[in-house]
């Protein structure tokens, strides 16, 4: 089982100029910050990366971005999705010849309402594989678009030649803990990351290994230091870190939880990172209200940040 996940993963946010086109300059900006840290990876056209709202084309170019960074320090991953299985192969040998080192397999609409064992998911995996990367399944609430893995047909996943890990985001406690516990009694064992944001230092409790996040693209250190006395059974102390940004989480991931990127966004306005929190529509806009309401947070924690 490859190890190289086990940590914080930040699946990132996109800048956009005034037009809804990428502002690659503040891209590049961005992903040298956030890979200053000790992460233990980097995620691009994830759902926080609206990868669902991009090219292909653009797609490609933020790998480039981020690769041309990166180089081979951390593993790059890619979320991969489409509209049939052969457009997702043909997306996946072209992120494979930039250098991406994972996929993150978006859920397909059409994995919902099937049987406890179903072909149609297990097969999709199955063409994936074969293009030689490694895989990452990923679990997703329904709210956002994606299925939930019957236990006969994840257990066939694990299976599948490629597949080395799973992002699991239910964000429901309950269910994290009952996948964890299924995964662990099968032979053949992968890493388990947390894509529950609502839940993220709780999840290393239950079991994970990692996590594979959109709020890893704020607060990026100190989610690191949280993960790192977590990982040493310091409880109290990460706890103790992770309740300075605590508010903040909540607050990105309140309902309607499809305005989490606009949220980061916001916040990385605050941070002096981003020029504005544009996401691209059907997505809309945060009200001047909201803006306001998160300045104030923001300001609440640099208050308190060296309490």
């Amino acid at each position: 089982m490859k190890k190289e996940l086990n940590g914080l993963v930040p699946a990132i946010v996109i800048p956009f100029k005034e037009n809804f086109e990428i502002d690659e300059k503040l891209l590049v900006e961005y992903i040298e910050w956030i890979t200053q840290f000790d992460i233990k990876g980097l995620v691009v056209n994830s759902d926080a990366g609206e990868g669902h709202f991009l090219s292909h084309g653009e797609r490609k170019n933020i790998i480039k971005i981020a690769k041309k960074i990166i180089k081979n320090r951390i593993p790059l991953i890619s979320g991969l999705g489409g509209s049939t299985t052969k457009d997702v192969v043909e997306y996946g040998k072209e992120y494979r010849d930039l250098g991406i080192d994972y996929f993150l397999v978006f859920p397909h609409p059409t994995f919902r309402g099937g049987p406890p064992k179903d072909q149609v998911i297990i097969k999709y995996h199955e063409e994936i594989s074969k293009i030689g990367i490694s895989m990452i399944i990923f679990q997703l609430q329904e709210i956002l678009g994606g299925t939930f893995y019957q236990p006969d047909t994840l257990k066939e996943l694990v299976n599948i030649e490629n597949v080395v890990a799973i992002k699991e985001a239910s964000f429901n406690a309950l269910r994290f803990k009952e996948i964890v516990e299924y995964l662990r009694s099968l032979k053949k064992q992968i890493i388990i990351l947390t894509g529950n944001d609502n839940f993220i230092p709780e999840s290393f409790l239950l079991g994970a290994d990692g996590a594979l996040i959109g709020f890893g693209s704020i607060f990026t250190d100190i989610q690191v230091n949280v993960i790192r006395n977590l990982k040493i059974k310091r409880y109290e102390e990460a706890f103790a870190i992770f309740k300075k940004i605590e508010k903040i989480c909540a607050y990105c991931f309140k309902n309607p939880i499809r305005d989490y990127k606009a949220r980061i966004k916001e916040f990385l306005v605050c941070m002096g990172f981003f020029k504005n929190s544009l996401v691209r529509p059907p997505l809309l806009s945060l009200e001047e209200e909201e803006k306001r309401e998160i300045k104030k947070l923001y300001e609440e924690f640099k208050k308190n940040e060296h309490c």
